[in-house]
């Protein structure tokens, strides 16, 4: 009896499944050979994506078989895995400042345009994989199962370009950042659009968010605002701001009645408006050094050190494996990584740009794979800002 150990790769968006079922023969040296489930086998038409209204089986006898999940709902939008062989890797023209539709673009011609870099694979060159899988990971839908117990090999991931150009960009992309909010300017100079090397058409680029709104920073500023946060939060609890600000407003009464007494006689047909003015110059210079020197060194020596203590800024992928409902392992891959948040490798930052090959055998047997995503940027309920979708 003959015992063939074989290793299914699945090769998607998540792209190729590499399963190992096991037999043994005696008088037979077993050589593991590749089977990739690549999901070309369906049917697409060019650059079009497509979500299923129910499970879809892929794969063969020859390279095992498995059921891909997805749910669909009555409105287009879904949870689990939709099919698409998109690249559009750039912010859609549609939505800049100076180059779409006259008047702005209606609301389906917005969310067409977001359609074409969520359901796109990004990457630095032209994508070669053909169809891929676009997982969305709500309500814990996007998971395939084995039609038999085995070993995944590994998978290959990457992001869609929704979620890396909000990573890296946010939801208005110019040549001007405003420090205060770490967004772009809408009123700001112009950009050639990523990965589009001509300059022929630079422009102002925005990309609604999840949300519908072009409030989503980029990943960086998300950290920024956030080390913020926790430095006003430390300084305000350390220092004494009461005293602080009792300091500078006497100091500023002083200074301010000054001022203005002196430009009285300095400029007798001056206005009641300008001598006012003269009044809150000197004030506000008088309140602040003595603010600063009753509250400031305590509020910054705290300040300072919350602000470096904070280290966030990922979007994280987990894949779970499963045996019988019970789960055999876990393993995080990140698509999106600031510096100092993985402590292994302080010195990664990265946006992932390409196909990562993700190795699964330490999960063991499995009849299950689950995907899900997480963030350190959610909003107030917690749930995740940037979209919760991959490839």
């Amino acid at each position: 009896m003959k015992f063939i150990q074989k290793y299914i790769s699945i090769t998607a968006a998540v792209i190729g499944l590499t399963m190992l079922s096991s037999c043994a023969d005696q008088y037979l040296a077993e050589l593991p050979y590749p089977e990739d489930i690549t999901f070309n086998e369906v049917s697409l038409d060019r650059f079009s994506y497509e979500i299923p209204d129910a499970p879809y089986e892929i794969g063969d006898n020859s390279s095992g078989i498995i059921t891909v999940n997805v749910a669909k709902s009555g409105d287009g939008s879904y949870s689990g895995f939709a099919l698409s062989n998109r690249n559009f890797r750039s912010y859609p023209w549609e939505l800049t400042r100076d180059f779409g539709p006259v008047g702005g673009a209606t609301p389906a011609q917005t969310q067409e345009a977001i359609n074409s870099t969520a359901f796109s694979v990004f990457t630095n060159d032209i994508n070669r994989t053909e169809n891929y899988l676009v997982g969305n990971t709500n309500n814990d839908n996007a998971y395939f199962t084995l039609s038999k117990p085995g070993i995944v090999e590994h998978v290959l991931v990457a992001n869609t370009t929704y979620t890396a150009l909000l990573a890296k960009y946010g939801s208005i992309y110019s040549d001007d950042l405003d420090s205060e909010t770490q967004m772009y300017k809408l009123d700001g100079d112009v950009k050639a659009n990523p990965n589009i090397p001509s300059t022929d058409r630079e422009t102002v680029y925005t990309l609604p968010g999840i949300d519908g709104t072009l409030n989503t920073v980029r990943l960086a500023g998300h950290q920024i605002l956030s080390k913020r946060l926790a430095g006003e939060a430390a300084g305000e609890a350390t220092g004494n701001r009461a005293a602080g600000e009792a300091a500078g407003d006497a100091a500023g009464i002083v200074a301010g009645d000054a001022a203005r007494a002196t430009y009285i006689i300095d400029f007798p047909a001056s206005t009641t408006e300008e001598q006012q003015a003269a009044y809150d110059t000197a004030y506000d210079a008088a309140y602040d050094a003595a603010f600063a020197l009753a509250f400031g060194d305590a509020y910054d020596a705290a300040y300072d050190l919350a602000y470096d203590a904070v280290t966030i800024g990922d979007i994280t992928l987990t894949i779970e494996g499963f045996l019988n409902g019970s789960s055999t392992g876990t393993m995080d891959v990140y698509l999106s990584l600031l510096e100092g948040v993985d402590t292994e490798n302080p010195d990664y930052v990265f946006t992932l740009d390409d196909w990562k090959r993700v190795d699964l055998t330490s999960l063991g047997q499995v009849d299950k794979v689950l995907f899900k995503m997480s963030s350190s940027y959610v909003d107030n309920q917690g749930t995740m800002v940037y979209p919760p979708t991959f490839c």
